[in-house]
C-alpha cells in the first residue's frame, strides 16, 4: 500500500489540493478534523479556510512556484495557512520558531520568499531582526491563532485581532482556481535541517516524499482514520508535520495540536481529546518519566506511541509506567532517502530490513574511517565496503530518480546537495545518499543507531551545527581558538553542546576568567535558540590536534 499510493500520485501527477479534497470527500465535511486548545475544526472548517488563505494570496500577487515564509507554533490555523499556500501552488518555508537574531535572519536568507506569515507570539522576533523592513512591499503579517477560529472560515465579518485575520475576514471561502497538472513533483514545503555539516539548510520536501513517509509511517504501525493523533512536537519537522499531519491530510486521521510541548499537561491532553496515538522524540519521552507519578499517567486510552530517538532504558521504562501498548521507533533524516521503522515492537531497534530483502531495499551499511569521516575504500577495486553484523559503519540509501520511494530531492542550494551523494559505492557509477548517521545491525537484521559524523549532534530532539556556534563566538572572541562538539550526558538523550577555548591560563586572572564567561553567556542567549547554547565551557592552554 506504500508503493501503491507514491506510485499513484506519480504517474497521475496529483497535486496536493486534489488529494486533500478526495480526504474530504471520504470522510465528510462535518468529521472532526482538528482540536486544539478550546477550538474543534471540522473537515468542512479547514478546507474553507484553507481556501480563503488561498485566495487572499492569490489577490495580492502571489503565483504558483513562489515561496511563503510561516514563522509560527502550531495551531490550527497553521494547518489552514499551510494548506492555503498549497492550493494557490505557493510553496511554504516552515521555520523554526525557535529562532532568534542571526539564526532566524540566515534561515530567512535561504529563501527568496515573496511573504511571510507571523504568529503573534514571535512577533517580537521578527521585529528584532527588522524584518518588515525585508518585505517592503508590505507583504509580512501577523496572525492571532487564537482568534483563527473555525467560524471565521465561513465569515466575511472584519476583525481587529491582527492584520492576517483582518484580511482573511474579507478573503472569499470558494474555492481557488484548479491547478493544472504540470508536474508530480511539486514541492509542498521547504523544512530546515544541518544534516550532517554546517548552518540549516532548507530542504525539499516534494509531494511524492511527503505520501511514501505519511504511508510508510501510516501502514508501518497500524495508524487507523478512526485513531486521534496528540502532536506536540513542532510542525517545522518531519516527525510533525510529515508522519502527523500526513495522517489527516491524506488519510482522514483526526489530529490534537498543542502549540508548545507540556510535561505536566500531556496526559491530561490525551485523556481530553481521547487521543488514541501519540508522537514522541525520545527527550519528550524523559521529560514525562521525570515528572511526579499521578492517576492520569493511566488514565488515557492512547495504544501507540510512535517517533524516534528512545533509547532502550526509557523505552522500557515509559512503557512500564505509563501503560502505552505499542511503541513504533522510526528513522530518517528530512533530505535522506533512508526510511526504516520498527514495526514489531523490538525494544531499542530503529528498523527491521530481513537480510532476504536487501535487493528490493537498498539500504546498506558501509565502513568509516573514523578520522577522516570518509568511508573506506578497497584499494583494488575502489569501492566502499559493506559492514558485517554488529559492525559500525555509515547508513546509506540507493538514488533511482525513476523509482519516486528512492529518488533524493536534497536542498534546495545544489551545491549542499552533491555534497551528501557518494559515487561508485558498490559498481562504477551508482549514487548513494550519505546520511552521515552511524548505525550497525544484529544477525537477523534489526538496525540499530549507535553516532553521527560530521560536525553537527542532536540535543533537546534538534540538530546543533557546530560551525554555526562556532561563528557566534568567534565574533565575540576573534582573536581565540574555539572548538564546538556535542558530549554525552548520562540520563539524557543526544548529546549537549561543549564550547572549547584555547586561553593563556598564566596571564589570564580570576576577574578575567568572570567576564569572559559572561560574555558566552550574553552572546549565545541572544544569538542562538536554546537547545544550540553550549550546555559546558571548557578552558584550554593548547588544542590537541590530530594529524590526517
Amino acid at each position: 500500500m506504500i508503493l501503491f499510493h507514491t506510485y499513484h500520485q506519480h504517474f497521475t501527477k496529483e497535486n496536493f489540493a486534489e488529494i486533500f479534497q478526495r480526504t474530504v470527500k471520504k470522510h465528510g465535511r462535518m468529521a472532526t478534523a482538528i482540536y486544539h486548545e478550546d477550538q474543534v475544526w471540522t473537515f468542512g472548517d479547514l478546507d474553507a479556510y484553507s481556501n480563503k488563505v488561498a485566495n487572499h494570496l492569490i489577490s495580492c500577487g502571489l503565483k504558483r512556484g513562489d515561496v511563503i515564509f510561516m514563522l509560527m507554533q502550531p495551531s490550527a490555523a497553521y494547518l489552514g495557512i499551510w494548506l492555503g499556500a498549497l492550493k494557490a501552488g505557493i510553496t511554504p518555508g516552515l521555520l523554526n520558531y525557535n529562532l532568534r537574531n542571526a539564526s532566524l535572519t540566515r534561515s530567512l536568507d535561504e529563501l527568496d520568499a515573496k511573504a511571510i506569515v507571523v504568529g503573534n507570539r514571535l512577533k517580537n522576533a521578527f521585529v528584532e531582526i527588522d524584518g518588515e523592513a525585508k518585505y517592503p512591499n508590505g507583504m509580512f503579517w501577523y496572525v492571532d491563532e487564537a482568534s483563527s477560529r473555525p467560524e471565521s472560515a465561513f465569515s466575511n465579518e472584519a476583525s481587529s485581532a491582527g492584520t492576517w485575520n483582518q484580511a482573511i475576514a474579507k478573503s472569499s471561502w470558494a474555492p481557488p482556481p484548479k491547478l493544472s497538472r504540470i508536474n508530480g513533483r511539486e514541492r509542498v514545503a521547504y523544512l530546515y535541517t544541518s544534516g550532517t555539516t554546517g548552518f540549516p539548510k532548507a530542504a525539499i520536501i516534494t509531494t511524492p516524499r511527503f505520501i511514501y513517509m505519511t504511508s510508510g509511517t501510516r501502514y508501518g504501525f497500524g495508524i487507523r482514520a478512526s485513531d486521534i493523533i496528540y502532536i506536540s512536537v513542532p510542525l517545522h519537522h518531519t516527525l510533525g508535520l510529515i508522519c502527523g499531519v500526513g495522517q489527516l491530510m491524506l488519510h482522514g486521521t483526526c489530529l490534537a495540536i498543542r502549540s508548545k510541548f507540556s510535561a505536566s499537561q500531556f496526559w491530561d491532553d490525551c485523556i481530553k481529546y481521547n487521543c488514541t496515538v501519540v508522537q514522541y522524540i525520545g527527550e519528550l519521552c524523559r521529560f514525562l518519566l521525570a515528572q511526579p507519578p499521578k492517576p492520569t499517567d493511566t488514565m488515557h486510552r492512547v495504544r501507540l506511541a510512535y517517533g524516534n530517538g528512545l533509547r532502550k532504558e526509557t523505552w522500557i521504562q515509559f512503557q512500564n509506567r505509563f501503560k502505552v501498548p505499542e511503541i513504533g521507533e522510526l528513522f530518517g533524516a528530512t533530505e535522506s532517502n533512508t526510511s526504516i521503522v520498527n514495526c514489531d515492537q523490538t525494544v531499542g531497534a530503529i528498523g527491521f530490513i530481513p537480510l532476504c530483502m536487501r535487493s528490493s531495499y537498498p539500504i546498506y551499511i558501509i565502513k568509516m574511517n573514523e578520522t577522516a569521516d570518509e568511508p573506506i575504500r578497497d584499494p583494488v577495486t575502489g569501492l566502499c565496503i559493506e559492514c558485517g553484523p554488529n559492525e559500525v559503519g555509515q547508513i546509506i540509501g540507493r538514488i533511482n530518480e525513476n523509482n519516486p520511494s528512492r529518488s533524493y530531492d536534497g536542498y534546495l542550494n545544489r551545491d549542499d546537495s552533491e555534497k551528501k551523494i557518494l559515487r561508485n559505492v558498490f559498481k562504477q557509477g551508482d549514487q548513494w545518499f550519505a546520511s552521515g548517521d552511524l548505525l550497525y545491525y544484529d544477525e537477523l537484521g534489526y538496525l540499530f543507531f549507535s553516532d553521527r559524523v560530521g560536525d553537527t549532534f542532536r540535543w533537546h530532539g534538534e540538530n546543533v551545527s557546530t560551525s554555526e556556534v562556532e561563528a557566534v563566538l568567534m565574533k565575540e572572541f576573534p582573536d581565540t581558538g574555539i572548538n564546538v562538539y556535542g558530549v554525552l550526558v548520562p540520563g539524557t538523550e543526544g548529546r549537549a553542546g561543549m564550547a572549547a577555548f584555547e586561553v593563556d591560563f598564566k596571564s589570564m586572572s580570576t576577574d578575567q576568567e568572570q567576564v569572559m564567561v559572561g560574555k558566552i553567556y550574553s552572546s549565545t542567549e541572544k544569538a542562538l535558540p536554546p537547545y544550540a547554547r553550549p550546555q559546558f565551557l571548557r578552558l584550554c592552554e593548547h588544542f590537541e590536534m590530530t594529524n590526517l
